[in-house]
């Protein structure tokens, strides 16, 4: 299973960035989905098991230099920045060179990699023609963000609103395409809701 999500926030000065590990009840890129309660006893045994220094980029399972994992939580219900239930980690990464590539926002998400036991299920998913959402600030402003999804569910991008005079056309999940010299990151996760039946 892989699974990725964006970066939501960063300190540049301390080489630090939070994020979803995987949120509980969304599908991810293979239309796979955690319950909370999964999600809950993954963190902890990636705790249990110390494999916080076991950082690659782009799953090439070379370890990433001094990169660590220092803070992982479940985010409780009314966290600001996070879903409630989520597995968030906070990454520092002390290589320049590794750290340079999430400020050019070339890494701008976790992928977890993991072994698990798959149970196929039907499920109802609650989707919007559309969904919105608030960009990550960049440059100093956020944007308003708006994507669509074709019948199938597949995702088929969208924009943001107009602000400092430019918008963002969004052809990803995760990224906005360049403008005025900058991107936003974004998630849209949180609008998802699959129900069991």
């Amino acid at each position: 299973m892989s699974h990725q999500v964006g970066i939501a926030k960063a300190e540049g000065d301390q080489h630090l960035v939070w994020g979803v590990v995987y949120a509980p009840m969304v599908p991810d890129a293979d239309g796979e989905y955690m319950d909370a309660e999964t999600i809950r006893k993954m963190a902890y045994n990636f705790m249990r098991a110390q494999k916080n220094d076991k950082i690659d980029i782009q799953h090439t399972n070379k370890l990433s230099e001094g990169a660590r994992v220092v803070e992982s939580f479940i985010a409780r219900k009314g966290d600001p920045d996070f879903p409630e239930g989520a597995w968030v980690a906070g990454v520092h990464i002390p290589d320049e060179a590794t750290w340079q590539k999430v400020k050019r926002q070339e890494i701008n998400g976790f992928s977890i990699e993991a072994f698990v036991q798959k149970k196929v299920m039907d499920v109802e998913v609650d989707l919007p023609a559309v969904m919105q959402g608030k960009t990550f600030k960049s440059e100093d402003h956020d944007h308003e963000f708006y994507v669509g999804y074709d019948e199938s569910g597949k995702f088929i991008g969208g924009r943001t609103n107009l602000v400092n005079g430019h918008q963002h056309v969004i052809k990803r999940g995760t990224l906005t395409e360049e403008a005025s010299g900058h991107t936003h990151r974004f998630s849209h996760l949180s609008g998802f809701n699959i129900n069991e039946v």
